[in-house]
Order: C-alpha cells, then structure tokens, then sequence
C-alpha cells in the first residue's frame, strides 16, 4: 500500500485507531473527528475515512448519518448473540482442549487467570486480560478459524463495553469461576468443564446486558 503525503498508510492508522481503542484513548459512544484523528497519527483524511471503514466492517464503529462516526457501544441485543457464540465456539473445543493439555499450557493458563484481580484501577485492562485468559485456553484446541472468530468476538466485546461498568462484585466472580473451569479441565473432567463454560458465559452475558440497562452515560 502506498504511503500518503503525510507518512501513514490505511494499514496503519487502522492499527492505531484500534490501539486507542484499546488503552481508553476512544470510548465506547465517543464521536470520532476525522481531522483530530489525522493530527494525533499524523495522516492524512484519506487513510482515516478507509481505517474507520474497515472497523466498520468489524461492528467496532458504526457510522451515523449526518453526524459522522463513532465508536461503537454494545446493545443488549449484540451481548446476546455474542455471548451465545461464545459459548457455542468454546464449549465445542473443550474436548479437544483437554485432549491437548500438558503441564505447560496448564501453567500458561494460570499464569493468565492471576491477572484478572492485579488491575483494579485499570477495568480495561482487567477486561483485556480476561479475554486473553479465555484465548488461552482456546489456543490449546488448536483450531485456528475457530480461535480467530472467537477472537473477533472479545475484541467486539471489550472494545464496545464501557469498563466503568464492571464492578468489583463481578472481578470477584470472575476470579471464583475462571478457578472451577481450570479445576475442571486440569482433572480433564469434560463433563465439568463444558458445565463450568456454560455458567460463566450465562453469568457474564446477564451481568453486561443488566449493566447497561442500569448506566447510560452521556455520549461524548
């Protein structure tokens, strides 16, 4: 892809406008100037318009007639379909997760789990690190189009999801249930493990959906 007169290609604003996203730099509803964008990644408009296009493609922002684009916002409606395929995906792999497990990936997998109580003063991460945790476990399946929808699916997630939402109760939660499916896949119980999937999709599909009929701050 060629360079702009400015130095950035549509590649790489792409790559940076999801980074912001990412560390809370863009949130969740905030309206994105085209001209504020090109300043901050010293780009021109043009690679711009074509990276939001692209995160348009992926639901991470919508466009708006008349008004421009934002960054998107999770709907009760998406936290639904998403977690339901979620789960479906992940509770599908779990076999071959177990059948694939050594000592190793186990120890990677908690090495992940403990990250999820570290960040109290930093949700996003908190929730960033969650999806790595359950990524992990997924990579043992070695299913790559699988993993890579599942992946499409957190970044939609966590990138839509305001992480002023989450609440201390629900790390707490998080941390309880991340345990018994790691119990449950070290004894290589199947049975236990699809159990323990299921739950801690249920809880925590009910808890953002319930969060977002609670707090509705004003969009930036």
């Amino acid at each position: 892809m060629k360079l702009n007169k400015r130095g950035g290609t549509t590649d790489e604003a792409y790559q940076k406008i999801k980074n912001m996203m990412y560390y809370n730099e863009l949130v969740p509803g905030q309206k994105l100037i085209y001209q504020d964008l090109a300043d901050r990644l010293n780009v021109s408009n043009t690679p711009i318009i074509q990276a939001l296009k692209r995160l348009e493609y992926l639901n991470l922002v919508c466009y708006k007639p008349n008004k421009g684009y934002f960054v998107g916002e999770i709907t009760a409606i998406e936290v639904k379909e998403l977690y339901q395929a979620r789960e479906a995906l992940e509770v599908y792999l779990i076999p071959a997760i177990i059948k694939n497990l050594s000592a190793a990936k186990l120890k990677k997998i908690k090495n992940d789990s403990k990250v999820v109580h570290d960040d109290k003063d930093d949700r996003r991460l908190t929730i960033l690190k969650d999806a790595k945790f359950h990524l992990s476990i997924a990579e043992i399946a070695e299913n790559k189009t699988i993993y890579r929808i599942l992946s499409g699916i957190f970044e939609e997630i966590c990138l839509k999801y305001r992480p002023e939402y989450m609440g201390d109760e629900r790390i707490r939660e998080v941390v309880c249930e991340h345990r018994e499916l790691l119990d449950a896949i070290n004894k290589k119980d199947v049975k236990e493990a699809i159990r323990a999937t299921r739950e801690h999709n249920n809880r925590g599909g009910r808890y953002v959906a319930n969060s977002l009929s609670k707090i509705r701050p004003v969009i930036i």
